[in-house]
């Protein structure tokens, strides 16, 4: 009887540790306000997080960047505001650089308090993408009927006047090669290395002295920006980043090892590049100025990490440039012994 009474009390004390804990968990809401509808590669738009809680904790954790995919999603600020004793608010300017319909995930809000860390995610925001590519609405036009015309001969008179003169022309080419005198020996000309770092150096240097006044100043030396970092890839990792997209380069980058700063210096300045040129971003003079020292920032690193992968493609650029010199020679020989 004894044993009972105490399984009740037990039982109750249990449901109401389980009430209370319910209850302090629901106390704690957070939630997401986003108001884009459609986005454009570029566009930034604002996103609001607003934490209502019923008790002060000994830390609150908001989201940062590392919660956002780096590749579709880059914040650009953040503020933080406490609303009222128990409420908290992030607004975040984030930028689009999505090319399809995406999805902003759940969001992480750590409440810390001792040493229990309690978890609490915004919901999942859908972003839609709208292109800026015109679409064609032409439909196909109905065949023409085919008309029957009336059998002409200065088809076959023409031709017979093209065959005479190309038959004098062959005739005066082959009197003229019979006259002339014997031609020098050919002699080799090895192909010089191209040095992809030089290439890249001499490219970016180009653009310190760019005059930048209207917009199409400011497309044009971001293109070049862009495009002297591309041809560098392509050059050393034999990427088409000349044909591709930012997004497309940086997953064959990280396909091979390359360093990740490298990679973030890239995505740095690609995307901006990207922005100018699709997106009608006219930037500043100082955040002109600010993308090339990035750009200056890439070719130092360039130096320090692809420098031993340059040499090996010297080395094998020189070792193919002799084995077609010995090829010519093979030949040079073969042609004097026959004649």
């Amino acid at each position: 009887m004894i044993n009972t009474h105490i399984s009740k009390i037990i039982l109750l004390l249990v449901l109401w540790l389980s009430v209370g804990f319910t209850q302090n968990s629901r106390a704690q809401t957070v939630r997401e306000y986003a108001p884009a509808d459609t986005l454009e590669v570029g566009d930034t738009f604002d996103l609001s997080i607003t934490l209502n809680r019923d008790r002060e904790y000994d830390d609150i954790i908001f989201p940062d960047s590392s919660s956002l995919p780096s590749d579709n999603f880059e914040v650009r600020s953040r503020s933080q505001f406490k609303v009222s004793s128990y409420k908290d608010s992030v607004h975040y300017q984030l930028q689009f650089f999505g090319t399809a319909d995406t999805t902003l995930p759940e969001l992480p809000v750590l409440l810390v308090q001792d040493e229990d860390t309690t978890t609490l995610y915004t919901n999942p925001v859908p972003i839609h993408f709208r292109s800026v590519l015109a679409r064609d609405d032409e439909s196909f036009r109905p065949l023409k009927p085919i008309y029957d015309f009336a059998l002409a001969w200065w088809p076959y008179i023409l031709a017979f006047i093209l065959l005479c003169v190309a038959a004098y022309f062959l005739q005066r080419y082959f009197t003229k090669k019979g006259d002339q005198p014997a031609p020098e020996p050919a002699t080799f000309t090895p192909v010089p290395f191209e040095n992809p770092l030089r290439i890249l150096q001499h490219d970016i240097g180009r653009l310190e002295d760019a005059e930048l006044t209207t917009h199409e100043d400011f497309k044009e030396f971001y293109i070049d920006l862009g495009d002297a970092i591309r041809r560098y890839f392509e050059d050393l990792h034999h990427i088409p980043a000349l044909e591709s997209t930012s997004r497309e380069i940086l997953q064959a980058l990280r396909a091979r090892s390359i360093d990740s700063d490298l990679i973030d210096e890239t995505r740095t300045v690609l995307q901006e590049a990207d922005m100018v040129k699709f997106a009608k971003f006219t930037p500043t003079t100082e955040q002109a100025e600010r993308a090339l020292r990035k750009a200056q920032d890439f070719v130092q690193r360039a130096k320090e990490i692809d420098g031993p992968r340059v040499e090996h493609l010297r080395r094998e650029h020189q070792s193919r440039m002799e084995a077609e010199r010995e090829r010519f020679e093979q030949k040079q020989n073969r042609a004097e012994v026959n004649a």
